[in-house]
């Protein structure tokens, strides 16, 4: 099937095509790159009906850097560090300014969850890298952003009001934050995300001789997922997943970060049943909507 065929055919389906496809080829030197593994590359390339762009091919040193999906790599000194990317942390600010520029008037509450939302996604990508410088320039640039988006709702308010009315001091450190009311009628602060105070969370590699279909590494890969699990849920989660031992109480099978999990109330809510963890457990999504539909009950 020719690649113009395949993208008449799927397009057809209403299947989403790949336009782009983005690869990394290291050499020991230039000469090698150019005249030998480039033609390779782009003879496998037109085989399968595709081509190298040659306004985004290039060709440079690991000391000069390049930039690959939203991050720079390049090494200091012998020292390879991968980071956000200029362009990447200028595209972050700048849809942040779009939004703030077009909420001028949204309350606060609305703007912060259309913040978050922003912030959040963006950092967690980058959180795997040599992120903090670039972090806390974005949160410099978060700061200055906002501080010109109150003066201008406010404009003949004095500073000290202005941090006040919109700011409040936690853990010495200044927080875009107001309250809100939960839906249990009780007020609470909702706070912008402090994207410099995001930890930075190394990638651990994968064993080259680990194999998650031996038994012998099964081990392993559950001290890897617990690992997971314990970086990216909040403490209640993770207390339920250790008590459960990882698994989902209705299928046995384990819950990990690819599956997802919902949290089931033992003892409905609607017939009495509490938030406390004694009345909890985590469920696979459709394990979930199973126990409901068919009004199981989870031990």
């Amino acid at each position: 099937m020719s690649g113009d065929v395949q993208v008449r055919f799927c397009e057809r389906l209403g299947v989403r095509v790949p336009r782009a496809t983005h690869l990394i080829v290291t050499a020991s030197s230039r000469e090698l790159l150019e005249n030998e593994v480039e033609p390779l590359v782009a003879d496998f390339l037109k085989a399968r009906g595709l081509e190298l762009s040659r306004e985004k091919t290039s060709i440079t040193h690991i000391d000069d850097g390049f930039d690959f999906l939203g991050w720079n790599v390049r090494k200091y000194g012998g020292k390879l560090l991968i980071k956000p990317s200029k362009k990447s942390v200028r595209t972050i600010l700048d849809k942040i300014r779009s939004l703030v520029r077009a909420h001028r008037a949204t309350p606060q509450s609305d703007l912060i969850l259309l913040l978050n939302r922003q912030i959040k996604g963006w950092a967690n990508y980058h959180c795997c890298s040599v992120a903090a410088a670039a972090f806390d320039r974005v949160h410099f640039g978060i700061w200055n952003c906002l501080w010109r988006w109150a003066r201008r709702r406010h404009p003949h308010k004095s500073k000290k009001w202005l941090a006040r009315r919109y700011w409040i001091t936690s853990l010495k450190r200044w927080a875009f934050a107001t309250q809100v009311q939960d839906t249990k009628g009780q007020r609470r602060w909702l706070k912008l995300i402090d994207i410099s105070a995001i930890p930075i969370r190394r990638h651990i590699k994968v064993k080259a001789e680990a194999n998650p279909f031996d038994p012998k590494w099964e081990l392993y890969f559950e001290q890897r997922e617990e690992r997971r699990m314990s970086q990216t849920s909040d403490g209640r989660t993770w207390r339920l997943w250790r008590r459960q031992r990882g698994r989902c109480p209705s299928c046995r099978q384990p819950i990990s970060v690819e599956t997802g999990w919902h949290t089931h109330h033992i003892i409905w809510r609607v017939h009495g049943g509490s938030d406390r963890l004694d009345n909890l457990v985590l469920l696979h999504p459709t394990c979930h909507r199973q126990v409901h539909s068919l009004r199981l009950a989870v031990a």
